[in-house]
C-alpha cells in the first residue's frame, strides 16, 4: 500500500492543544480526511514522557534510558524528547504524532531527529503538531490550520502553506515601559561574576571553572546542548541551589556566603520559565498576578497598596486593552507569558532571567514577545539573560556565553 504523505497541523496558543492530541489518538479528529482506527498509534509528547516519569517514581519501572542515564527523569528536557523517539520508533507504529516536536531541543539534536523523522515517514504516517511554520518538518505533504476552536480553518499543500506571509510577520508591536518601582539597586555593577565555578552532582561533574561576568545593562543569550548545565548554572545565579555556597562569586555587590540571604538575592532578579506559570494555580486576576512580582510571592495573599495597584495599572496599559480586568487562567498561552514577563519586570530588577520563554508560543505571539524584550533591551538599564536553543528572528542579544560539555563538566566560552 502506497504511503500517505505526513500531516502537518497549524495552530494557535488559543486552540487546545491537547483535547487535539486527545481526539486525534482516539481517531476523532480529521476523521473527514483520516481512518486511522486500524493502525497502531503512539504520541510523541510532553504528556508521554510525564506518563513514563511517573511509572518510573511510583513503581520502580524503567522502561526508557540511555547508555548516559538510566532513567528518563534524570535527563535534561531534550535528552527526554530524543530517548522517547528512539523508544517510540523501536514499537514499530503505523502512525506517529508529534506534539512540537523541537521545543527544548538543542541544533544537533534538531538535525538529528529532523533525518530521524524523514527516514521514519517512508514506512510511518507522521501528524505534527506545530505552532511555529519555520517548525514544519520537510517531509509534510498537506497542512491544516486549526482555529481557536479547534476546527479547521484551511487544507493546503505544504508548499502553499510555506508561501504565505502571515500579518504579524510584518507587524511590530509598540511598547512604552512604566517607571520603575525601586531603582535603588540601579548602580550596582558588575551584576554577577563567576570565578572558576565548578558543580558535581555525585559522580557526575556539571560545571567546569566557569567564569562570567555580567554588567549592567548588558544582553546575553545562554546557549549550550541539552544536559550541559544551564539549568544547574541559573539555579546557581538566582540562589536556588546550595552547591553554590562555598564557590567564588559575587552576586549584586556582595560575595557568595557573606551573610546574604536567598531574598537579598531574588529581590534583584526577576525571573521566568514557562514551568513557572504551574506553580500558579489560584484564578487569579491579572492585576494581583503582576502585583505579586513585586513581592516575589506565588500569588497574592495581602492586601495591595494602591501605589502597587497603580504601578499594576500602568504595566497592563502597556501590555493592552485585551489584559484588563482579565482572569489569568483565561488567557492564551502566549498572553500569560506577557503577564508573567510583565510580573518578572515590575520591580525593575537589575537582572532579568528568561529560561526558554518562546517555547510553545505560536508565530503571532513570539512576536508579541520578542518585540517587547526588544524594547527591555534598549532602555540599556536591566541585564537580560535568555536562554533558548533558538534564533529569533528579530531577537538579537548582544553577547553569547556558552556551555561546551567536556569529561570534568561543561566550560564557560564567550562565542
Amino acid at each position: 500500500m502506497k504511503q500517505q504523505p505526513c500531516i502537518g497541523l497549524y495552530l494557535s496558543n488559543k486552540s487546545n492543544k491537547n483535547k487535539i492530541l486527545e481526539q486525534i489518538m482516539a481517531n476523532q479528529f480529521l476523521i473527514s480526511y483520516l481512518d486511522l482506527s486500524s493502525m497502531k498509534g503512539v504520541l510523541h509528547s510532553t504528556i508521554t514522557i510525564n506518563r513514563f516519569v511517573e511509572e518510573e517514581i511510583r513503581h520502580d519501572r524503567f522502561l526508557i534510558h540511555t547508555t548516559e542515564n538510566s532513567c528518563l527523569g534524570s535527563m535534561s528536557s531534550g535528552q527526554q524528547k530524543k530517548a522517547l523517539l528512539d523508544y517510540l520508533i523501536g514499537q514499530e507504529p503505523q502512525f506517529m504524532v508529534l506534539d512540537d516536536v523541537y521545543s527544548n531541543i538543542d541544533k544537533e539534536t534538531q538535525l538529528s531527529i529532523t533525518e530521524t523523522l524523514g527516514q521514519l515517514a517512508n514506512t510511518t504516517l507522521l501528524i505534527q503538531v506545530f505552532f511555529r511554520k519555520r517548525d514544519m518538518l520537510p517531509c509534510i505533504g498537506t497542512v491544516f490550520t486549526v482555529d481557536e476552536n479547534n476546527k479547521i480553518l484551511s487544507e493546503q499543500d505544504a508548499d502553499t502553506f510555506r508561501d504565505l506571509e502571515s500579518a504579524h510577520e510584518m507587524n511590530h508591536h509598540r511598547f512604552s515601559l512604566p517607571k520603575g518601582y525601586n531603582e535603588e539597586h540601579s548602580d550596582i555593577n558588575p551584576l554577577v561574576r563567576l570565578n572558576d565555578v565548578s558543580v558535581r552532582y555525585v559522580d557526575k561533574p556539571v560545571l567546569d571553572k566557569v567564569n562570567w561576568t555580567i554588567q549592567k545593562g548588558e544582553f546575553w543569550q545562554l546557549i549550550g546542548p541539552n544536559g550541559s548545565g544551564k539549568s544547574t548554572l541559573l539555579s546557581i545565579i538566582i540562589g536556588d541551589n546550595p552547591r553554590g555556597y562555598g564557590q567564588d562569586m559575587i552576586l549584586f555587590g556582595k560575595k557568595k556566603g557573606s551573610g546574604e540571604t536567598i531574598w537579598d538575592i531574588k529581590r534583584q532578579i526577576g525571573y521566568f520559565t514557562p514551568s513557572m506559570i504551574l506553580q500558579f494555580t489560584r484564578d487569579d486576576t491579572v492585576e494581583n498576578m503582576i502585583i505579586s512580582g513585586l513581592m516575589d510571592s506565588v500569588g497574592l495573599y495581602i492586601k495591595p497598596s494602591d501605589l502597587q495597584k497603580d504601578i499594576a495599572k500602568s504595566w497592563m496599559e502597556m501590555l493592552g486593552p485585551t489584559f484588563q480586568k482579565k482572569s489569568f487562567h483565561n488567557l492564551s498561552i502566549g498572553q500569560q507569558r506577557m503577564v508573567m514577563v510583565a510580573r518578572a519586570m515590575v520591580k525593575h530588577p537589575p537582572l532579568l532571567i528568561l529560561d526558554e520563554p518562546t517555547i510553545e508560543l505560536d508565530d503571532e505571539n513570539s512576536r508579541l514577545f520578542i518585540d517587547m524584550v526588544n524594547v527591555i533591551a534598549s532602555e540599556k538599564k536591566i541585564a537580560i539573560v535568555y536562554v533558548s536553543h533558538r534564533d529569533e528572528p528579530g531577537l538579537k542579544p548582544e553577547k553569547v556565553f556558552e556551555l561546551v560539555p567536556g569529561r570534568e563538566g561543561s566550560a564557560g566560552n564567550i562565542v
